[in-house]
């Protein structure tokens, strides 16, 4: 064997245990992928083996740096975008393949596509700008939205901006235009923008409602009382009613009254006095009573409307009267029966068929109550014991009724005298030789013979 035949040899074998050694070897890398980094501990030699030992398999259009083919040292870091199915949507067309580019200039590039100043690009409904590289997906779909113009009156103030937002609100977001949640917008904020679009803002001013005591203070763009009051949650029921009404426009110094309107109906009772009424009774005793009927109070009811605002009483209003129940007239029966008694007065035995109870007081022809002496008497009778006086209506019905008083003897009533009303009352007539003075009360005794007109109901 020649010499340079065994250098060869002697190299081949210097190889072969150098490769040995180099595949014995367990290599640490990391590989960048779909946004994580995997740690791989393997023994193959290039990139593509570190791939398919993480389970990572090479399509035809993904991109790996470094190579595939390139080998593997420790700690090397690997880069792997693997190709997606990318669709854009724009102006009524639409395009796609798979690729593994991310860098959204450069696909709307190949797809010969621009935007303006206001556009946008969306992928998922979210927009993304032209420097974001996009996400691992193994299907992307981008749609350009070109912009609209919106044309915007805000309180008589014209604007125009040009937005390729999805919907009016978010347009006037971002052209700075904040919404308050009091303002008016038409048409709404949630209004797409598929087009051109005019739209009117009315700015909400502050107002205040006073209510059940409160003031609340709050903002709104209503027109109009019942507007502003809807907005507050606030509703007129019933009978309540608003300063200015609910269908006037908002007064100039902003303040609204909500007065709260309550009615009750009140029965006011009210009794009927009964009427009493006296028949004659034959089967009684003169002087005595009895009840024929029971009287009974009548009971009316008024119906009175009472109105209450803000809970205070403003007014009574009757409606109306009812009877509830009818009064019943009482039938009193007095006795007209005339029955003698006997008794024994003074000693003496007397015959009657009254008795009743006077004040008795006295007099005589100089002690009369008037100046002078007066000797004579209404009847005729002369002024001495056995005439009685008495009130002017007892003398016409009693005219020469024989009467025995107790402490006096017999009499009769035979002159008039004044007396004060009210209670019964009868003067006993003296001479002045035998004069005795009275002032009390006695049972007196209408005696026989019976008269031939008896008064019925005493006092006469």
């Amino acid at each position: 064997m020649t010499p340079a035949r065994v250098r060869w040899l002697a190299l081949v074998a210097a190889l072969l245990v150098l490769l040995a050694g180099y595949l014995s070897l367990t290599r640490s890398v990391t590989i960048l992928a779909d946004g994580q980094a995997i740690k791989v501990a393997t023994r193959a030699i290039t990139v593509r083996g570190a791939l398919d030992a993480a389970g990572l398999h090479l399509g035809s259009q993904d991109e790996v740096e470094p190579s595939p083919f390139s080998l593997l040292r420790n700690d090397l870091v690997i880069a792997l975008r693997r190709a997606a199915y990318v669709q854009l949507h724009a102006d009524g067309r639409s395009y796609g393949k798979l690729t593994a580019e991310r860098e959204l200039s450069t696909l709307l590039a190949e797809w010969d596509s621009s935007l303006g100043e206001s556009d946008r690009v969306l992928l998922a409904g979210r927009p993304v700008s032209l420097e974001e590289e996009l996400p691992y997906s193994p299907l992307l779909i981008l749609q350009v939205r070109r912009a609209v113009e919106v044309k915007l009156d805000e309180d008589g103030e014209q604007k125009t901006i040009s937005s390729s937002a999805s919907t009016l609100g978010e347009a006037l977001a971002e052209a700075g235009v904040q919404l308050y949640a009091a303002d008016r917008l038409q048409p709404a904020p949630e209004t797409r923008l598929d087009g051109p679009i005019t739209a009117t803002l009315v700015r909400a001013e502050p107002i205040e409602i006073v209510i059940a005591g409160r003031t609340l203070q709050l903002r709104t763009a209503a027109a109009t009382v019942g507007e502003a009051l809807a907005e507050a949650g606030i509703a007129l029921q019933g009978l309540d009613y608003s300063k200015p009404a609910d269908d006037q426009p908002i007064p100039e110094d902003r303040s609204i009254r909500v007065v709260r309107v309550s009615e009750t109906l009140l029965l006011d009772l009210e009794n009927t006095p009964h009427e009493t009424e006296w028949q004659p009774d034959p089967e009684a005793e003169l002087d005595s009573t009895s009840v024929i009927q029971l009287g009974q109070d009548g009971v009316r009811a008024a119906r009175v409307r009472v109105r209450y605002e803000d809970g205070k009483e403003v007014s009574r209003q009757a409606e109306g009267q009812r009877v509830l129940v009818e009064p019943q007239t009482q039938i009193n029966g007095y006795g007209t029966k005339i029955v003698l008694h006997t008794a024994v007065v003074d000693g003496v035995t007397i015959e009657y068929y009254r008795a009743v109870e006077v004040f008795v007081t006295s007099y005589s022809p100089c002690r009369s109550g008037v100046s002078g002496c007066l000797n004579g008497t209404s009847s005729g009778l002369p002024v001495q014991k056995g005439t009685i006086a008495t009130y002017l209506s007892w003398y016409r019905a009693l005219k020469f009724a024989t009467i025995y008083v107790p402490g006096y003897g017999p009499g009769t009533i035979g002159d008039v005298g004044a007396y004060p009303s009210g209670d019964p009352w009868i003067d006993l007539a003296y001479s002045d030789a035998d004069y005795v003075g009275w002032a009390q009360w006695v049972t007196i005794y209408f005696t026989t013979p019976v008269p031939a007109y008896v008064p019925l109901i005493w006092p006469p």
